[in-house]
């Protein structure tokens, strides 16, 4: 990769923020501005996104209540975050055991800002500009899984980036060499 390649890659999750639980809208928002919101979060990053087909399907298969007179609260709008990202490496079924023990252990709102924790602090280490700090080693397994799941994630958004800005970088030399010829 060049130079600017690299540049462009490392500006994918260069700023990256997901809002805290309080922070997510206290009103319930309708299926197509649930998915709205979610995928603005991830615009930056290729196939972390939802459809309101898969978010319908979440809701049919348990992995989500149903919404209240099909607006989707709070605690949807969280799990639908990390649904979002966690899909990308982790079938449903590892999905929907991976909630059931957060929520064992954990409120939603706890679970959910240790994701956005989590997935800060990977972000900037996978993509090449931060160290790795040293992981604790006196997390349960719940905080384990978590961590895996979202090193797993960050990874595959970080190659996901890299592919997409080559096939650019392709895609340009493509359309300017044949004026160089």
């Amino acid at each position: 990769m060049n130079a600017e390649t690299k540049r462009r890659v490392a500006a994918c999750a260069a700023g990256f923020a997901l809002p805290r639980y309080a922070d997510l809208p206290q009103v319930g928002l309708y299926l197509d501005q649930t998915v709205q919101y979610v995928n603005g979060y991830f615009r930056t990053f290729c196939g972390v996104e939802l459809t309101p087909s898969m978010v319908s399907n979440y809701v049919k298969k348990g992995i989500l209540p149903h919404p209240v007179r099909k607006k989707y609260s709070r605690e949807q709008l969280a799990s639908l975050l990390y649904i979002a990202v966690s899909k990308t490496v982790l079938s449903m079924e590892n999905i929907d055991i991976l909630f059931k023990m957060q929520r064992e252990h954990y409120s939603a709102g706890e679970a959910y800002d240790t994701f956005c924790n989590e997935l800060e602090a990977c972000l900037p280490v996978v993509f090449g500009y931060q160290k790795a700090a040293p992981l604790p080693t006196d997390v349960n397994d719940e905080r384990m899984l978590l961590r895996s799941t979202i090193l797993a994630a960050a990874n595959k958004m970080y190659l996901d980036c890299c592919f997409d800005a080559l096939r650019q970088e392709e895609n340009l030399w493509a359309d300017i060499l044949p004026d160089l010829v």
